[in-house]
């Protein structure tokens, strides 16, 4: 089903309303699955899991996936960095159930959290996402984005990759749907918070929040590709949910479900407020990122560099709020 604010309205996938979808799966054959080492699964609440990535490494780490098991099949929430990797994310979920992937949500476009997703198309899940895949380190276009990941990720992992993040069900605005009798929250904020495509899962019956990129467990998200202040309401809103567990874009599931929120929340309002001060004071914006720790080489997405990044996009956001610009 698909709805927005109070409406709830049934989704058709070729005709076919989602609801009827498992008894055609149970005519056919699923494709092969390699035999590939399951990643850990983290129960969450009945029927829900984490797939949790690394801790301790912020932005840098395997980020978290997880899974929804509903009625008609599963739900994947988001698909890992690499075709390698989401095998192994399908096969964490083989251990949990045999259902069929119906669909995926994707949290964002970044690579390290959809370039596994044509493991799930292939499984023939419907792809949830929202349809601006635009970001900076897309400019060079598609084929540039692969090139660059494949000096991360390297050939092996990259081993039958094709782009698989334009969504067959795609989510432009707050919306509600009902997959498998589970019903599944989605809200993008209003505006680019950590990207332009931004989605967070909120499972309000099981009060199971997965935040994406929103949130990171260190509270330094990046808004490189988003803009601080519609991360701060972003964040407000996700807190004023009262989640129970949440699950950030990358590391440790926090005990305290706002731990992160708070991080994140006094993370940029310091930072807001330095780099207007440096803007009202006429410092430029050499100086002051003169003044941070150095940018980490090789390392775009490590601590010192998202501060160092960070710094930056905020600084311009501060400059154009002084000049009345924006907000």
């Amino acid at each position: 089903m698909w709805g927005r604010g109070g409406d709830v309205f049934p989704i058709a996938l070729g005709g076919i309303l989602v609801s009827a979808c498992a008894a055609l799966a149970a005519a056919g054959q699923a494709p092969a699955e390699s035999p590939v080492p399951p990643f850990a699964v983290s129960k969450l609440a009945d029927g829900v899991y984490a797939v949790p990535g690394d801790t301790g490494r912020g932005s840098e780490g395997r980020p978290n996936a997880g899974f929804i098991v509903t009625h008609d099949g599963v739900a994947v929430v988001d698909a890992e960095a690499s075709p390698l990797q989401g095998k192994r994310l399908l096969a964490a979920v083989r251990t949990v159930t045999p259902a069929p992937i119906k669909w995926l949500i994707l949290t964002h476009h970044h690579p390290d959290h959809m370039f596994g997703a044509i493991v799930f198309k292939r499984q023939g899940a419907a792809i949830i996402a929202h349809p601006d895949r635009t970001f900076l380190a897309r400019e060079n276009g598609d084929e540039g984005l692969v090139a660059d990941w494949d000096r991360v990720m390297g050939l092996h992992e990259l081993q039958g990759f094709a782009f698989a993040d334009t969504p067959t069900i795609p989510v432009p605005h707050d919306t509600t749907l009902v997959l498998g009798g589970r019903r599944v929250v989605l809200y993008h904020p209003a505006g680019a918070a950590h990207t332009p495509g931004d989605l967070a899962i909120w499972l309000p019956a099981e009060r199971v929040l997965f935040a994406g990129d929103l949130l990171i467990e260190d509270g330094v998200a990046m808004v490189v590709d988003g803009n601080s202040g519609v991360l701060l309401a972003a964040i407000a809103h996700l807190d004023s949910l009262g989640a129970r567990v949440v699950v950030p874009g990358h590391g440790r599931i926090a005990p305290d479900p706002r731990a992160q929120m708070v991080l994140t929340r006094v993370y940029f309002d310091s930072l807001r407020a330095s780099m207007r001060r440096a803007v009202e004071r006429g410092l430029p914006m050499a100086h002051v990122l003169g003044a941070l720790p150095p940018p980490d080489s090789g390392r775009p997405i490590s601590l010192a560099s998202r501060k160092q990044r960070n710094a930056e996009r905020v600084y311009l956001e501060m400059e154009r709020q002084v000049m009345g610009a924006s907000p």
